[in-house]
C-alpha cells in the first residue's frame, strides 16, 4: 500500500463510531497493529538498510511475533504524542478529540495478563488485515500468486493489482475520514482535560514548520537514494512509494522531536503525563459535590456519562 494509514480501514468493522472496539479488542492495537507491517519502510529513511525486514513483517510469522512488538512500540510513541498533537487542533474541537482518542483508564481493574492477550489479539488482528490486502495488491504475494489473472495488464500497461493497490487506499482513506468526522459529531462538547497543553499560534507555526522541514528532508534522502539504482522515473508509480515512505519517515522524526519537545517544556505544570481521569475531577475545580462553583455540574456530569470511551495503549 502506498498510503500505509489507509490500512487502518480494514479494522473498522471491529471499532464503533464511538471510538471504542467491539467485544474484548483494544482499538489501539487494531489500529496501530495494522500498520505495523510497514514499519522498517519508513525507518529505511532514518536507519538506511532496514526495509529488507519488511519481507518478514509481511509474513505469517512476522504478524505473531514481530508485529506484535511493533505495535507496543507504536503504542508507546502514541502515548508520547497524543496530547501534544490534541493541543494543535482548534479549542472546541479539543474536548471531543481527547475523549474519541482517549476516553477510559483501560488499566483500571484490570489484571496485567488478561490486557496483554487482548492487546496482543487485537495487534495480531489488525496486522493480519495488513498483511492479506497487501498480499492482493502487490507483486509476487501469496494473493497474486494464486490468483494469476491479478497480474495481468489491465491499462497503461499496469497490472489489475496495482489498480487494486492505488484505488483500494484512496477508497480506504475516504472511510476513514467518514469515519472520524462522524464519531467527533457523534461525541458531546467536552471540556479540555488537563494534561493537554496549551499550544498558542507560535507554537503551532513551530510544529507545522518542523514537519515541512522533516518530510522535505526524508523526501529529499529517499529520492536521491532511488536514482542511485535507476537512472530514470519510468511512470509516476514508480516513485510514489519512494516519496510517501521518505515523507513518513520524516514525519516520524518531526512528531517525535515534537512531542519529547512539549512534554518536557510543560513537565511538571500539570499538562504532562496521563493526569485527566473521565470519571475524577479534582475538587478545587469543580467544588466536592462534583459542581464546577458556576452551576455546571450538571455539565460535566452529562459528559462523563454520554462520552463513550475508547481503549488507549
Amino acid at each position: 500500500m502506498p498510503f500505509t494509514l489507509s490500512h487502518a480501514a480494514a479494522v473498522l468493522p471491529a471499532v464503533r463510531r464511538t471510538g471504542r472496539a467491539r467485544g474484548p479488542l483494544l482499538a489501539s492495537a487494531l489500529v496501530l497493529g495494522s500498520f505495523a507491517p510497514d514499519t522498517f519502510y519508513f525507518l529505511d529513511a532514518i536507519v538506511q538498510g532496514v526495509m529488507g525486514y519488511g519481507d518478514f513483517t509481511h509474513s505469517l510469522l512476522g504478524v505473531v511475533t514481530a508485529d506484535a512488538a511493533l505495535t507496543v512500540a507504536l503504542a508507546a510513541c502514541w502515548l508520547l504524542l497524543r496530547e501534544p498533537l490534541i493541543a494543535l487542533l482548534p479549542r472546541a474541537w479539543q474536548g471531543r478529540a481527547y475523549s474519541f482518542l482517549r476516553g477510559e483508564d483501560w488499566r483500571a481493574g484490570r489484571r496485567g495478563p488478561a490486557l496483554a492477550l487482548r492487546f496482543y489479539l487485537s495487534a495480531v488482528l489488525g496486522s493480519l488485515t495488513h498483511v492479506v490486502w497487501d498480499s492482493f495488491t502487490h507483486l509476487d504475494r501469496w494473493g497474486t500468486n494464486a490468483l494469476p489473472a491479478l497480474g495481468k495488464p489491465l491499462a497503461f500497461g499496469l497490472p489489475l493489482y496495482s489498480f487494486l493497490q492505488y484505488g483500494s487506499s484512496a477508497l480506504a482513506a475516504c472511510a476513514l475520514l467518514w469515519f472520524t468526522v462522524t464519531g467527533l459529531r457523534r461525541l458531546p462538547v467536552s471540556p479540555v482535560p488537563p494534561s493537554v497543553p496549551p499550544a498558542g499560534r507560535v507554537e503551532v507555526w513551530c510544529a507545522v514548520a518542523l514537519a515541512v522541514v522533516c518530510v522535505g528532508a526524508g523526501v529529499t534522502l529517499r529520492v536521491m537514494r532511488y536514482f542511485t539504482f535507476f537512472d530514470r522515473v519510468r511512470t509516476p508509480l514508480d516513485i510514489i512509494p519512494t516519496v510517501c515512505f521518505g515523507a513518513g519517515g520524516g514525519l516520524i522524526v518531526a512528531l517525535l522531536l515534537y512531542g519529547a519537545l512539549v512534554r518536557l517544556r510543560h513537565r511538571g505544570d500539570g499538562h504532562s503525563g496521563d493526569r485527566y481521569d473521565g470519571d475524577r475531577h479534582d475538587g478545587d475545580r469543580h467544588g466536592d459535590d462534583g459542581h464546577d462553583g458556576d452551576g455546571h455540574g450538571d455539565r460535566y456530569r452529562g459528559d462523563e456519562e454520554t462520552r463513550t470511551p475508547v481503549p488507549m495503549a
